[in-house]
């Protein structure tokens, strides 16, 4: 009789967990599509207003600048920024950790410990191929700024000479928004900060 008794017990108490599993199982499923719906729905308005996102006037004019700073040749200024931007990108494809003439402040020690730490793990993170897309100062200071730029590159990681993430084919867009202080006459790069990334079809 008392086996008996265990026995309906045991069976209920495993039907009852059984029972709560496949209730779990069943909202975090639910629960995982209704987030990879929204996900996905989020994408699609924004690669149907990526376009018009970023042609909202969100940028200064030469104009502007010259007001702030009249003795500045804004075309030239940006040139030498994006030149500033590719030296950076072609220290770190080389491990060269010379940042002295593009990097400021904790940016350029953190850089330079991110090189020394690829160096010794065999890592490295490549940004090569790089084709400008566009640029353009948002933000002007006579001793500060912030300068948008959107690239299309070949982005991709390695360990031991062989990639173990993104691609050496297929290019990718990248929107990138970096803060510049000018410190002896030099602009250079105190912080960097990648805003948005799609692949190319």
């Amino acid at each position: 009789m008392e086996d008996n008794i265990i026995n309906i017990v045991t069976v209920l108490i495993v039907s009852v967990i059984i029972v709560t599993c496949s209730i779990g199982i069943i909202v975090a499923s639910t629960f995982q599509q209704k987030k990879k719906k929204k996900y996905n729905e989020f994408l699609k308005i924004l690669e149907e207003k990526n376009d018009s996102t970023f042609q909202v006037k969100d940028y200064l004019t030469k104009d502007e600048i010259n007001k702030i700073d009249s003795e500045i040749d804004v075309d030239l200024l940006m040139k030498n920024l994006y030149e500033t931007y590719l030296t950076l990108e072609n220290k770190m494809n080389t491990f060269d950790d010379n940042l002295d003439e593009v990097l400021t402040g904790y940016l350029k020690d953190f850089y330079i410990n991110k090189i020394e730490n690829f160096k010794e793990k065999n890592f490295a993170d490549i940004k090569d191929r790089i084709e400008l897309v566009g640029y353009c100062i948002t933000e002007f200071k006579k001793e500060a700024l912030k300068f948008r730029v959107t690239i299309n590159c070949l982005s991709y990681k390695m360990i031991n000479n062989k990639i173990v993430s993104g691609s050496n084919l297929d290019k990718v867009q990248e929107i990138l928004l970096l803060s510049y202080k000018k410190i002896d006459d030099k602009w250079l790069i105190e912080s960097y900060e990648k805003i948005y990334e799609k692949k190319i079809e």
